[in-house]
């Protein structure tokens, strides 16, 4: 069951990556279609835990470099899940290289973005996430 408004499920294990990123959520006056953990093993216990309640978020974004299960392993699993291969997941990472993203391309990601480096660039993106969020809503499954 798809939840009503779009829902994005990100992590990233930067402290103050996962703040810029709230804060420019809040910015745009989404703050509260977000969800914040910390490494790729946080994002099964979510998936795991609240999908009953809040259904299946919109969007994944991974951060590639996490500790206990990086971006790409994340990517995989949840791309060989029955239930969770359909989610559309976007990388969000601060070095691009092409080796890695078209890994993870391939793998099944919808789309690999560098992190910016000023705040109104965070803010951009935010906005932009979100878009991809509630057109992915619209989606089949």
């Amino acid at each position: 069951m798809m939840s009503q408004k779009p829902f994005i499920l990100i992590a990233d294990d930067d402290q103050e990556d996962r703040y810029l990123l709230h804060t420019a959520f809040e910015e745009i006056g989404r703050s509260n279609d977000i969800y914040l953990v910390e490494n790729g093993l946080q994002v099964f216990s979510y998936l795991d835990t609240f999908i009953e309640q809040s259904g299946m978020p919109s969007l994944i974004v991974l951060d590639l470099n996490m500790p206990m299960l990086n971006g790409m392993e994340t990517l995989s699993r949840l791309k060989s899940h029955n239930v969770y291969k359909n989610i559309p997941v976007i990388i969000f990472t601060t070095s691009v290289h092409e080796v890695e993203k078209a890994r993870c391309l391939e793998i099944g990601a919808v789309d690999f973005i560098k992190k910016p480096a000023r705040f109104q660039q965070t803010i951009s993106t935010a906005r932009f996430l979100h878009d991809s969020a509630s057109e992915n809503r619209h989606a089949a499954w």
